[in-house]
């Protein structure tokens, strides 16, 4: 209940690139957290992992949904990071998702930069993608992480 707290203060004080640079981090979590299940052979929690990680590529690929050169580029990487969770995870190997961890962690060190140039808009954790304040709590027990 207190990380639910915690995560729903960043979110709230949060600018639209700390949002992207969470959905990243949530991402980096989830594919570390993946490597252990790997580790202790516990397949259905990595089968879990990897679909909330397909759930968080998703949601970036639609932010990056513009035709522009960069949108496109960045699209690409995230394509690739679910190629290889889908690997990773069909084959049981670590070493896919430590591949998916180099390709999503410059894109979060990058938007965690941006983040810090901004200010902070209370607003934009209430709004973003959303039509209200609910809607963050409409499916509950529902989180990206496994």
């Amino acid at each position: 209940m207190e990380d639910n707290i915690s995560l729903e203060k960043r979110i709230l004080s949060s600018n639209e690139w700390g949002l992207v640079a969470m959905l990243h981090e949530g991402l980096l979590e989830n594919f570390k957290a993946s490597m252990d299940a790997i580790k202790v052979k516990d397949y259905g929690k990595l089968n879990t992992l990897s679909n909330k990680s397909r759930d968080i590529l998703t949601e970036l690929i639609v932010v990056f949904r513009e035709n522009d050169q960069v949108s496109t580029d960045t699209r690409e990487l995230y394509l690739y990071a679910n190629e290889l969770i889908t690997k990773g995870e069909i084959k049981k190997d670590i070493g896919q998702f430590e591949a998916a961890i180099r390709v999503i962690t410059p894109l979060w060190e990058g938007f965690k930069s941006l983040e810090e140039r901004e200010e902070p808009q209370i607003v934009t954790g209430l709004t973003y993608g959303k039509k209200d304040l609910d809607e963050h709590t409409k499916v509950e027990g529902k989180t990206f992480q496994g």
